[in-house]
């Protein structure tokens, strides 16, 4: 587990088949207590983004991983770029 800029408690899950075969990203708000919510995708296979919940956000480590997204892209997604020096994540909206 780790915590986000706004103090949500982030878990890594298990990968998806249903999710391009990425590691599923689960959060819950800082003080509340209850489930999980699913927040995101990290690095699901690009083919698998045809039918993307628009809400659903995407996690890539590097530029290659967005160029991928950008390249199939066919509805807007909401992709964070994470900088591994800063440990920070820039969100751009794709396409």
């Amino acid at each position: 587990m780790v915590r986000s800029a706004s103090g949500k408690a982030v878990f890594y899950g298990e990968q998806s088949h249903a999710h391009g075969n990425g590691l599923l990203g689960h959060a819950r708000p800082r003080w509340q207590g209850g489930d999980r919510k699913l927040t995101g995708v990290v690095c699901p296979d690009p083919e698998a983004l045809a039918g993307w919940p628009t809400d659903l956000t995407i996690l890539v480590h590097n530029q290659t991983w967005l160029s991928r997204i950008q390249t199939v892209a066919k509805v807007s997604l909401k992709v964070a770029l994470l900088n591994p020096v800063t440990g920070r994540s820039a969100f751009v909206r794709v396409p």
